[in-house]
């Protein structure tokens, strides 16, 4: 059997920096010296060498190894790129085994991106240009968005002799897209000897601005500072101004990191309102956004309000409406001073009535703030009104008894004239003067604080004469009012008791009389021709008491130890307190107004004595109490008096009407 020889080291690829030694192995078991072991190699596997005889054409190839041991490994020196490509060792009868040398060439500088260089605006497409020259082999070029590779149905390769090109296209870019970071690696597949170099370019992307406020509402108290803020993202930065809603002024915000602030060092309540950021770079459309700057404010009463509105008595349907402003907006209500009785806004009258006069206050509050209030006084003026019963009423008095009669009046002014007339049963009216028939008081009394007056009338000894009608009469600048009252006559308690002893006396003589008689017709005293008729009297029946009449609450007096009447008339300072309950009190008028009543459209009377101070006395002390000694005078022959008419002034809400009073004149 023939030894045949074998390899024991078949050769492998490798690959080679160019300049760099490399060595393919090739080594064989049981070669003899007949056996001749070979190397081809590029280009064109042709013959390199044969044992260890190199080929002159390969100055820089070497055989070493050691022959006796059947190793014929091929050095090559200085790699150059023709070295590259495949190499063949073999012997004879043996198969040739094969490996490729790969000389690599470092590419000479990273790879140049092209389409970055200008900012491009969102929403048009943009191609980026990966390009890489030199350099072997040919790099793989691939593109990067930050650390996601973009896959091939985006890139578009482009190669040519030594030099390879891939674009990358972006169809339509977007705000999101600025400030990326595009890379483009090129990799020549060989890391143990050359590292894959990389080229990066930001995008510069322009896109309008977008506005975000952090705080749409901004309260404030006035006199705080106010800062209202405005996020602005665009690309380049956008130029941010400010505007009221409603007003024609622009304000330049101040810059502060990426927002745009408004400051107010000092905020007022005109400041309120809704205040629009507006950012522009350029690119439309503009970024917009609004913010509501609310300042808190006290609340205040309109100064202008009247301090003193003057009524007519017995006017309807008065309004008086307080004007308040405030943030947050007040709540307006009124009060009676000193009281804690409110009613809401405005304050109404149904009806006008003197009770109501007094000082009112507005009152204006909101959270946060304390009160404020406003003091209108409400003066009532008008025709004099007479307090109690208005019917007429009659008064029964024995004959010699006392009658006593009493008005209580009150008016603003208070009444010029308070007199007393007498109207007999003719109906003819006297007024009863000092120089009247017999002596009667009239008292009068009159009091300013509450602006009320007083007047009563006492007729002593009342007999039939004075029978009649008695009619107060009070008057001011405004008009009169009266009051009747009826005197009727009764018979004295003690005529009764006279005539039943008188009909007693007279039955007792005449029983008498009839028992003399009988008493002489048994005896025979008596002669009778004709039998005697009979003979009675009979009793007559006693007359009943006359009734005793009660006074009537309010109207007279049966009250016979009052030997005069009196009439007093006090003055006094008037106050500006509500007068005397009548028949509401001044709490039950109901309140809530249209218009504002001003005392400038009422006839000019004096007010001095309304304006004194307290404890100030005006006029003779003597005026204080008077007494009248009257006389009713006798009867007229004439049945009737003309009565002259008086006129009076009335206010009507705005206007003065002249009226025409027939019914209660003034004599």
């Amino acid at each position: 059997m023939i030894d045949c020889a074998k390899y024991r080291i078949t050769p492998s690829s490798t690959s080679v920096l160019q300049g760099q030694t490399v060595i393919l192995q090739c080594a064989f078991y049981d070669l003899t010296t007949k056996d001749i072991a070979t190397w081809e190699g590029p280009p064109d596997l042709q013959s390199v060498s044969m044992r260890r005889i190199v080929n002159p054409k390969y100055p820089r190839h070497h055989i070493v190894g050691d022959e006796s041991k059947g190793t014929f490994n091929l050095q090559i020196s200085n790699v150059q790129l023709k070295d590259g490509g495949r190499y063949r060792c073999g012997a004879f009868g043996l198969d040739s085994k094969e490996a490729t040398l790969t000389v690599i060439v470092p590419l000479p500088r990273p790879p140049v991106i092209k389409g970055a260089e200008l900012p491009t605006k969102a929403g048009q497409q943009l191609t980026l240009s990966c390009s890489s020259t030199g350099g072997h082999p040919q790099p793989r070029l691939t593109w990067y968005n930050e650390s996601r590779i973009f896959k091939h149905m985006e890139v578009i390769h482009h190669e040519s002799a030594g030099r390879t090109v891939v674009d990358l296209v972006l169809p339509g870019l977007t705000r999101w897209d600025n400030g990326v970071n595009f890379t483009c690696t090129a990799d020549q597949g060989y890391p143990q000897l050359t590292q894959p170099k990389a080229s990066s370019a930001i995008l510069s992307v322009h896109y309008p601005p977008t506005v975000i406020v952090p705080q749409t509402s901004v309260h404030v108290r006035e006199g705080n500072p106010a800062n209202l803020s405005c996020l602005v993202d665009s690309n380049p930065p956008a130029m941010v101004t400010w505007r009221k809603l409603g007003h024609g002024l622009v304000i330049k915000g101040k810059n502060e990191n990426r927002g745009q602030t408004m400051s107010l060092p000092k905020a007022s309540r005109y400041d309120s309102g809704v205040y629009e950021c507006t950012a522009d770079n350029g690119v439309l459309p503009h970024g917009m956004g609004t913010a509501t700057l609310d300042v808190q404010y006290a609340p205040w009463i309109d100064p202008t309000m009247d301090d003193e509105i003057t009524l007519m008595h017995d006017q309807e349907g008065f309004k008086l409406r307080c004007l308040a402003d405030g943030n947050p907006k007040p709540h307006i209500r009124w009060r009676r001073k000193d009281t804690t009785l409110y009613w809401e806004n405005p304050l109404r009258f149904h009806r006008v009535r003197y009770d109501v006069e007094g000082t009112y206050q507005c009152v204006a509050t909101s959270g946060g703030f304390q009160e404020v209030t406003k003091d209108t006084f409400i003066n009532i003026v008008g025709r004099p009104q007479l307090l109690g019963e208005e019917s007429v009423s009659a008064t029964a008095v024995a004959a010699g008894g006392t009658a006593r009669f009493a008005c209580d009046i009150t008016a603003d002014p208070m009444p010029d004239r308070v007199i007393w007339l007498w109207r007999d049963r003719d109906g003819i009216e006297k007024e009863l003067t000092v120089a009247s028939g017999e002596f009667i008081t009239i008292n009068k009394k009159r009091d300013m604080d509450v602006k009320s007056s007083s007047s009563s009338l006492t007729i002593k000894d009342v007999a039939y004469k004075n029978e009649g009608t008695y009619i107060c009469r009070a008057s001011n600048m405004f008009g009169s009012v009266q009051r009747n009252f009826q005197l009727q006559l009764t018979e004295s308690d003690h005529v009764p008791a006279i005539i039943i002893a008188t009909t007693a006396g007279i039955v007792l003589v005449v029983t008498i009389v009839i028992i003399g008689i009988s008493v002489a017709k048994k005896k025979g005293l008596i002669c009778v021709t004709r039998p005697p008729e009979p003979l009675g009297v009979s009793s007559p029946r006693p007359m009943p008491p006359i009734p005793k009449y009660g006074r009537k609450r309010g109207h007279g007096t049966n009250d016979s130890g009052v030997e005069d009447l009196e009439l007093q008339e006090v003055d006094g300072t008037m106050k500006p307190r509500p007068p005397p309950r009548v028949d509401k009190e001044w709490k039950a008028v109901g309140l809530t107004y249209t218009g504002l009543v001003h005392s400038t459209s009422l006839p000019p009377y004096s007010t001095v004595e309304r304006h004194r101070p307290d404890g100030e006395d005006i006029g003779d002390p003597a005026d204080y109490t008077e007494e009248t000694v009257a006389q009713i005078p006798p009867p007229l022959d004439h049945r009737s008096q003309k009565k002259p008419s008086a006129r009076r002034g009335v206010y009507r809400g705005s206007e003065l009407e002249d009226v025409v009073d027939v019914d209660n004149e003034v004599p």
